[in-house]
């Protein structure tokens, strides 16, 4: 119908360059005017792709479960519709360090991790030489190419905005899901501190929290204590969601008795009474650049890791401090 070849309109048709401007708008509006479609099988066959993604899940990173990466995966959703791709979620069993059968039949052409992996389940991944990324990784290793969000520097910039209101007395509930992103966010908070030559307690500083009710209970212990605080940290939004319901709860008003910051900005920080101030990660922006990393790696090249800004996002959960 257009009057070109096979080979032009596979150009047209997987946008690469090859042909003229006046060429690809010809085919292009025949492909429009027809609805056209690729067959799929065929298309396999050509390209010697299967055009499926892996993604791998653990249980302390499901999208199902968890905000923060049901948005990462709405992000990888995007970028691989653009793409053709196909995406399918499984469920590794890490303790084993082990991979799922579609790895090894070759009915997937990468694999996007969520969150850090064993040593053992990346040089299984390496030696399968298939193409993977980690998302939402906390290691900086030279062999695995990963989407690492600063939380050194979010835990940072948010213990800075509360100093910054005149707060001394900060408390932090923190997570030891993930060991280096606890390493990581109590460095950034003490990296405040101590520009401004404090040091908290170390019963200021509640490590081993992993869900909202346990949050509550570690805000409860902080905020009935002697020498209460003036501020809470919160490594994660969902954690500052429980500290504010316990706030409450007490009997204390956010933030005039009790000022509480979050990291994350989940969709849920925006409709908390008060809104949460939290240091914002731009989530679906992590599962768009995993893919494109991924797709980089799938056509032979070897993209560098990358590493994520943050924002603080100041609503109305902190105020200025007045003795």
């Amino acid at each position: 119908m257009a009057g070109v070849s096979m080979t032009a309109v596979s150009f047209v048709l997987n946008n690469k360059p090859g042909v003229s401007d006046e060429t690809r708008k010809h085919v292009q509006k025949i492909i429009d005017e027809t609805g056209f479609k690729p067959n799929l099988n065929s298309k396999k066959l050509l390209f010697n792709k299967s055009f499926n993604i892996c993604v791998m899940i653990s249980p302390d990173a499901s999208p199902f479960e968890d905000l923060f990466y049901f948005e990462i995966t709405r992000g990888i959703l995007n970028k691989s519709r653009e793409h053709g791709y196909n995406i399918s979620i499984n469920e590794p069993v890490y303790e084993e360090d082990d991979l799922p059968d579609v790895i090894y039949t070759g009915d997937t052409d990468g694999i996007i991790f969520m969150q850090d992996i064993s040593d053992g389940l990346a040089e299984k991944a390496i030696s399968s030489g298939i193409p993977f990324v980690v998302v939402d990784s906390h290691s900086l290793s030279d062999k695995v190419t990963s989407v690492n969000p600063n939380y050194h520097g979010a835990a940072y910039s948010a213990a800075s905005y509360l100093l910054s209101l005149g707060h001394r007395d900060i408390a932090m509930i923190s997570s030891n899901v993930v060991q280096r992103f606890q390493e990581q966010t109590i460095s950034g908070f003490l990296s405040a501190m101590q520009e401004y030559r404090l040091k908290p307690a170390p019963e200021a500083v509640a490590q081993s929290v992993r869900t909202e009710a346990e949050a509550y209970e570690a805000a409860k212990a902080l905020l009935t204590a002697k020498d209460r605080p003036t501020a809470l940290l919160c490594t994660v939004d969902i954690f500052a969601i429980g500290a504010m319901h316990c706030a409450k709860d007490l009997g204390l008003r956010v933030p005039e008795d009790i000022s509480i910051v979050g990291i994350d900005d989940i969709v849920l920080a925006r409709y908390t009474d008060p809104k949460l101030t939290t240091v914002g990660i731009d989530k679906v922006h992590m599962g768009e650049l995993a893919m494109e990393l991924l797709l980089q790696k799938i056509e032979g090249g070897s993209p560098m890791s990358a590493s994520l800004p943050m924002e603080l996002i100041v609503r109305d959960s902190a105020c200025i401090h007045r003795n």
